[in-house]
This record gives structure tokens, sequence and C-alpha cells, in this order.
């Protein structure tokens, strides 16, 4: 079911041009929020957000892409101006995705940061003739198996982060309190949050951590409840490209996992950042060189 309504509360911090249509779409009565722009005959792409951020994260690079292609962004489950929902496992974020699927209605490109990495990869992996290839940026593909999620800086970042929020949304924090605390926070790639996000970026995350269901977080336990249920032996039926950011810096594919990756998907193209942490479309530094790289994957498919 579809419906080409404003989402109730559609306040959207960015500001895109006139032509963006925002939908709610009906997950077996969840409603997700959704957006899309471009001219309609375009190839159509799919962005997928990862955990306590929106689909306003991916304003930046839509903007490079709403001329050429159909450009649509997607709210999961318990984040941004979608409902909220009794669960969060991977499957449910995986049917949140099948759902925009649905809506658009013909084969097209998922980009997937984080979490949405996760989902874009087993759709991927899925043989669904709605999915024509995958882009990961960064995705935490294996940290839900023994031993690997106390390798990163996951556990740590999501025990503050969670303990923050929860707090916040129980005094009903202003969104400045949010703002000044990503902004503020230091980071795994040294410095703190403004030295590597521009300001509507950190507006942005700060608006998703006010909205997000704190029950995403799993009470911590997002490697068991989400990423274990990541079928990480399958092989991918369609091309994937894969940016690793620097294992150094806060990545979430970490030193090793990346040949992994190669040895189940020797045809799969893997791309490092180096010096980048997790989020390259979002860091100053990184996000032009993560546009290209996507430009060009897009380029190599109307050849295959």
């Amino acid at each position: 079911m579809q419906s080409s309504k404003p989402a109730p509360g559609a306040d959207r911090i960015s500001q895109w041009r006139c032509s963006v249509t925002d939908l709610s779409l009906d997950n077996n009565g969840i409603r997700l929020a959704a957006s899309v722009d471009g001219p309609t005959d375009a190839e159509p792409i799919l962005f997928l957000h990862g955990l306590s951020l929106s689909r306003d994260t991916w304003q930046e690079i839509g903007d490079r892409l709403r001329d050429r292609y159909r450009v649509w962004t997607l709210d999961f489950r318990g984040h941004g101006h979608s409902d909220r929902a009794a669960s969060y496992a991977l499957a449910d974020y995986v049917s949140d995705a099948q759902t925009a699927l649905a809506a658009i209605g013909r084969p097209a490109v998922i980009v997937g940061h984080s979490l949405g990495g996760c989902v874009a990869g087993v759709l991927a992996q899925s043989g669904d003739a709605n999915v024509r290839a995958a882009f990961l940026e960064d995705p935490p593909w294996f940290l839900g198996q023994p031993g690997e999620w106390e390798k990163s800086a996951f556990p740590k970042l999501f025990g503050i982060v969670s303990a923050r929020q929860a707090a916040w949304q129980q005094a009903r924090a202003p969104l400045g309190t949010y703002l000044a605390f990503v902004s503020d926070s230091p980071t795994p790639m040294g410095g703190i949050g403004s030295d590597h996000f521009g300001s509507r970026h950190l507006l942005s995350h700060a608006s998703a951590l006010q909205r997000q269901d704190g029950r995403c977080w799993a009470d911590g336990d997002v490697a068991g409840s989400v990423l274990a249920a990541i079928p990480t032996e399958r092989e991918f039926l369609c091309p994937v490209k894969i940016i690793q950011a620097d294992p150094g810096s806060g990545a979430a594919l970490l030193e090793g996992h990346e040949s992994r990756f190669a040895h189940g998907n020797p045809r799969a193209d893997i791309v490092r950042y180096e010096g980048c942490g997790h989020s390259p479309h979002r860091a100053i530094a990184f996000t032009q060189r993560f546009a290209a790289d996507l430009e060009a994957f897009l380029s190599s498919l109307r050849s295959k």
C-alpha cells in the first residue's frame, strides 16, 4: 500500500528541491517514511541508512544523482519519521527494504551504509529480481560472529550513545542537547565530530538520535539480535562493490574482513579508505571520493 501524502511530522531538516515526493509505505501495518526524487523513467537507486541515522543522511549524495537517477531514500522502522515497531531483527529491516523495492516496482541498485549495508548485502544474496546491484558502505558484516563484535569500537560507542539517548528522551531534551553531543564527542579518527562532519550532517544525526526508538539498540546486543543473523557464507548473486573504512579509525569491517569477503565473493570489488572512519559518505574529507566511486559503479552497470 502506498500514499503520496507527506508523512505526519515530515518537518525534515533537509532542504530538497520541490520535485521531491514524501511517501508513506505500509509494511504489515508499520508505516515507513520514504522520499523519491528524480526523473520517473530514470534508473532507480534505493539508499538505506545505518543505525541511529535516517534517510536524511543521503541528501548530499542524492543531490548529485537526482538529475540522472530516480533516487529513493527510506527510514527504517524505529528511525526518522517511520513508525516504531515491536521487533528490530535483521529480517524486519530486510522486510522494510523489500517494501520499498515493491513500491519502486523494477530492478534497483541498493546503496547501504552500516546496518543498511548489511540489509543491502542480504538482498544481494537473495536473487530477488528487483535487486540489480548493491553498493555496501562499511557494513558490519562479520561482527555478529563469535568474538568479532568485541574487537570493534562499537560496544563502547553504542553503550555511551544509547545511555545518553535514553536519559535525554526521558527528559525530553531539546535538539541542541543532541547536537552538542554529536559535535563535541571524540571520534576514532581523532578530534571531535565537528572536525570531520559538516554542520548539516551533524544536525541530521542529532535529529535522528532524538527521534530513534531506543529499543533499536537491543539492550547493547545488536551483534546477537541483528548481525548474527547475516548469512555471511552465502554468495552475492548480483554485482557488488564494498567500501571498507580504515580499521584503525573505527571501521565496522575489521582488518582481515575484506579477505573473508573476497574469498567468498571473488568478483566483488573491495576498496579501503585509509584514514577514514565508519561513515565515508558523511565525512568531509571523503564525501567526494565516495560519490565518485558510487558514480563509477553505477556507470559500470550500464555495460553489464
